[in-house]
């Protein structure tokens, strides 16, 4: 079928008068180029058939001047994004691309680009003629989201890591640093000379293998003469006595020497010692207990180490060791074995042979493939043909070895499992088995057999088949029918460990219950089905997958809207009525749970809310749940960890703490199966009474206040009686809690304290992070004692070393390293060094830092005397402020945001031209969260100004009055007389 060829992706240039060139295929025409094709139109494909890819119907074409105009307007976009400065290189990158389509443009005419995107229809849109319909959609999609303002960097770059410069040349398709697209204009007339500033990559050099690189020592040369050095002090462990030394690839404790023409082998561990003086033309292999192969009158033969005594004389053309007792040689132009004794095991008759297994992974133990008359068969390590040669083609992929080999014979394929039978006959047109890596069950035992494009099973033991009538088929797991697995708190996977096959075949479940479920697709949808071919669910458009990892008796079916249904194989339908964003199965020992997912709309976005319910469809608990055990649902499935935590406390009967979704707010809680939910205050009160520290931290979390917070915190310390140790978590809570100053001005002295505490707590890997910000905070904090700005620099840059560039810990220890920059504490003072953390910090919400970074960059631009460059980090400033308040980083500090709407209103109104609506809107947001200024500058400027078109007398007094208020020039308690002649008073004075 056309879909089952792998997808291609062409790009060409072309006129309408001559024909078309590729520019770009597969790999170099990455996502970022379908920014080109916005607002392009299907025509048919230029692209010729080639060999293994689908063949192209319809293309999308654009003319050369608009893909010019769409690659600007991205170009304008990314250059005005926060994070264009990380990648100085990037600019380079736009600028290539806009000035080839530009000299393309002028030189060529009327020339066009075409795109022509994976050819055919895939296998679940078969009905359409071809998928540039999707295509000419994802293109437009970006192209509108560049217009308007809403594009997301990395879905319309595909660029994951923006920083990496790396990603950038995978995303604009440039396999090397050399473009693709501009080697192919070099060949176009007119293009001879366009230059391009990529310089051309410097030569591969080959890196030569180092055959010590493993070893203790290595040979070293003084003089004309070699000895060995040990690689760990240079100190010489072989004197330099030898005109040559080779190490033995197999072994670590001997090698050869070499006098003259003549080799040896030396030992080098434990003690040197030379084990057999330079005689042999070559040693072969010395790594092998007290034997080895060398090479004397240009013959092989088997020498006794101990005894330097030939065990076989030399008179083989080629010999090798095959096992610990066998030995391969040929005679004329044929193979046989041999065993120590020299007696042939196994007469030389083979044209060819295979190593024998062993013992790793991927071997099977005692047999090699040999062939004779062109045959490949199996042959044991007595010598004994398991197989006899028969076969003409026998695949050696070692991904496959582990269960065995795909053989042919005369055009048709079969098995040969592991233990050197025959498990499937050569009478298909394909076999395949199932490799864990490539399919959710390791069916060891169980092949796919292909006939005439369709497929079934066969396994190797047992006495059912699937005949091949499926588009798709592959097994799923267990039923209710095969012999339970064996209990293993391990388990990971729904197979038994060894031959599903052979386990199916064992009768120990339920009768007339599956066995085997097995997943098949054909015309009418997916299904799943048993070893006896009998259905189990009913075919539907989208897929069924497993639950569990043990014998199945619930599955998972998606529709095509990415809705989910819980099926019950054993009742023969819907566990559950409807669909749902997901679904899952507790198991607990008394009865399972059902679990269903449904979206939640939120004041902070989009997440998803767990519902509970019996076997029979009623609510195991009331209600539905943000939270449960700790785990926020972002996604709809179980975290392990939850998992077991919620069987190991629901088992003993113990309640586990949640948060129940009332009216659009997360309410906390504690919940248990068959029981009323008890409120989360009063259950740790209990647990606290009960003596558990550990209480009085959770509860410090849930405080309405922080004073009420810091009360709880120091007893979840044991400050304020209590007894127990305390955890790191709690000395943290408690630092945390004084650095916002809810324990008054005597509680920092003790903060430094505590983190110390904290860290001899055994902290998690996480609060250790944490234990750093806040020993770099405090180290900075006056009130907390001496200041010593080294610790503080130590503490901050250890904290980004260890923690990834995503965590929100890293961008607080950019922001406490731009600190100490700024203010010269561990270090000289640099502005471009605090610029530079703050920005990264800021470029991923981080409030301090945005703040710091746009007062920094104002501070700058007004002692700037170049207009131009001052200017510029106006722009920059305010970007990073709209950046921030658009998307504020952990749901946005109050404190950063009104400074920001203040520092956004008061440069509006410096700015020309001066946008009214804009300044009044950012004042005014900064006014009401008590920012003084922006009073101030609601009632003079915005309000009183002349020339202004929102001048508003009463609005001017009002606010003139909440900044009198606000500065204390005004007591709240004055009379209103008092008030109304000063607001007039205020508002004239301006």
């Amino acid at each position: 079928m056309a879909w089952e060829a792998a997808s291609g992706a062409w790009l060409h240039l072309g006129q309408d008068d001559a024909p078309p060139r590729c520019l770009a295929f597969c790999g170099e025409v990455p996502a970022l180029w379908l920014v080109l094709l916005g607002g392009a139109r299907e025509v048919p494909a230029v692209t010729p058939a080639t060999a293994g890819y689908q063949v192209p119907v319809i293309g999308l074409r654009v003319s050369l001047e608009q893909a010019l105009a769409n690659w600007q307007r991205l170009g304008e976009w990314l250059q005005a994004h926060p994070q264009f400065y990380r990648v100085p290189a990037l600019g380079l990158c736009l600028a290539a691309v806009e000035a080839w389509l530009r000299t393309a443009a002028e030189d060529q005419g009327l020339a066009w680009l075409q795109g022509d995107l994976d050819a055919v229809s895939g296998p679940f849109d078969r009905n359409a003629p071809s998928r540039s319909g999707f295509w000419r959609w994802n293109a437009d999609d970006r192209l509108q989201a560049l217009a308007d303002g809403s594009a997301d960097l990395h879905r319309l770059t595909g660029v994951m890591d923006f920083e990496e410069l790396g990603e950038w040349h995978r995303g604009f398709g440039f396999g090397t640093l050399r473009h693709p697209w501009f080697e192919a204009l070099e060949q176009l007339d007119g293009f001879a000379a366009l230059e391009h500033p990529f310089p051309a990559l410097p030569p591969h050099e080959p890196v030569e293998h180092d055959p010590w690189w493993e070893h203790s020592y290595r040979a070293h040369a003084q003089g004309d003469r070699w000895g060995l050095v040990n690689q760990a002090d240079g100190t010489w462990h072989e004197a330099p006595r030898w005109d040559a030394i080779q190490p033995d690839s197999h072994s670590f404790i001997r090698v050869w020497v070499r006098q003259g023409a003549l080799w040896g082998v030396l030992q080098i561990e434990p003690v040197v010692e030379l084990l057999l003086a330079p005689q042999f033309d070559a040693v072969v292999d010395s790594a092998c207990d007290d034997h080895m192969v060398a090479s004397q009158g240009g013959l092989l033969g088997l020498m006794h180490i101990p005894s330097g005594q030939w065990r076989l004389p030399p008179r083989f053309h080629e010999l090798r060791r095959e096992t610990g007792e066998l030995l391969r040689a040929r005679e004329g132009a044929h193979y046989g074995f041999l065993d120590l004794d020299g007696q042939w095991r196994v007469p030389p008759r083979y044209q060819d042979t295979r190593p024998f297994g062993g013992t790793l992974a991927f071997d099977a133990p005692g047999l090699a493939w040999v062939m004779a008359e062109g045959r490949w068969g199996l042959l044991d390590e007595q010598g004994q043909e398991r197989l006899a040669c028969r076969y003409d083609q026998v695949e050696w992929r070692q991904e496959h070895d582990h269960r065995g080999w795909r053989v042919g014979r005369d055009g048709r394929q079969g098995w040969v499992g592991i233990d050197g039978r025959e498990a499937v006959p050569c009478e298909w047109d394909e076999v395949d088995c199932y490799e864990p890596y490539q399919h959710p069950l390791q069916a060891e035992g169980i092949y796919r057999v292909t006939r005439n494009g369709l497929h079934g099973l066969s396994p190797a033991l047992g006495d059912w088949r699937v005949a091949p009538r499926y588009m798709e088929i592959e097994p799923l797991g267990l039923g209710q029918g095969a012999a339970p697995l064996p209990a293993d708190p391990w388990r990971s996977a729904p197979e038994p460990d060894g031959s599903l096959a052979a386990w199916i075949a064992e009768v120990g479940g339920e009768p007339g219950a599956p066995r085997l479920l097995i997943r098949v697709r054909d015309q009418q949808g997916c299904a799943v089905i048993d070893e006896r071919e009998r259905q189990w669910v009913p075919p539907s458009p989208g897929l069924v997958e497993t639950l569990g990892n043990g014998n199945q008796r619930w599955l998972k079916r998606t529709d095509e809207q990415d809705r989910q249904q819980l099926w019950s194989l054993v009742r023969g339908e819907p566990a559950l009525p409807g669909w749902h964003a997901g679904v899952e199965v507790l198991e607990l020992p008394d009865q399972p749970l059902l679990l269903t997912f449904e979206r939640l709309d939120g004041p902070e976005g989009f997440s998803l809310g767990l519902r509970l319910w019996r076997e029979t469809g009623e609510p195991a608990l009331e209600g539905c749940f943000s939270a449960l055990a700790g785990q926020s649902f972002w996604l709809p499935r179980l975290d392990e960890d939850t998992r077991e935590q919620l069987l190991e406390a629901w088992s003993r009967g113990q309640d586990v703490p949640a948060e129940a979704w009332e009216a659009g707010q997360a309410q906390p809680c504690f919940v248990r199966p068959g029981q009323p939910r008890q409120s989360a205050q009063a259950a740790w009160q209990a647990r606290y009474q009960a003596g558990d520290l550990q209480a009085a931290l959770a509860l410090s979390r849930l405080a309405a206040s922080p004073t009420e917070a810091y009360a709880w915190a120091r007893r979840a310390c044991a400050l304020d009686g209590g007894t127990g140790t305390p955890s790191a978590g709690a000395w943290l809570q408690l630092t945390r809690l004084a650095l916002q100053g809810a324990g008054g001005d005597d509680a920092l002295p003790a903060a430094r304290d505590w983190v110390a505490r904290a860290r001899a707590s055994e902290p998690e890997l996480d609060e250790g992070f944490e234990a750093s910000a806040l020993e770099a905070r405090l180290w900075l904090e006056p009130a907390a004692g001496p200041v010593d700005g080294a610790r503080a620099l130590a503490a901050a840059d250890y904290l980004v070393a260890v923690t990834g560039t995503t965590q929100a810990l890293h961008h607080e220890g950019r922001y406490l390293l731009g600190r100490c920059h700024r203010e010269g504490q561990g270090t000289a003072v640099g502005l471009d060094a605090a610029r530079e953390h703050w920005r990264i910090a800021a470029a991923d919400g981080h409030g301090a830092a945005t703040r710091a970074l746009v007062e920094l960059l104002a501070e700058q631009a007004s002692a700037e005397d170049d207009q131009a460059a001052a200017e510029r980090l106006w722009l920059e400033a305010r970007q990073h402020a709209w950046n921030y308040l658009e998307h504020p980083g952990d749901a946005g500090d109050a404190a950063v945001i009104t400074a920001l709407h203040g520092f956004c209103g008061e440069l509006e109104l410096l700015s020309e031209p001066l946008d009214w609506a804009a300044a009044e809107y950012h004042l005014l947001q900064a006014a009401e969260g008590g920012h003084l200024p922006a009073m101030g500058l609601l009632a003079v400027e915005v309000y009183r100004r002349r020339g202004s078109p929102l001048r508003d007398g009463r609005q001017a007094r009002a606010w003139a009055l909440r900044h009198a208020e606000a500065s204390g020039a005004l007591p709240a308690e004055a009379p209103a007389a008092w008030r109304w002649l000063l607001g007039w008073l205020l508002w004239l004075r301006g």
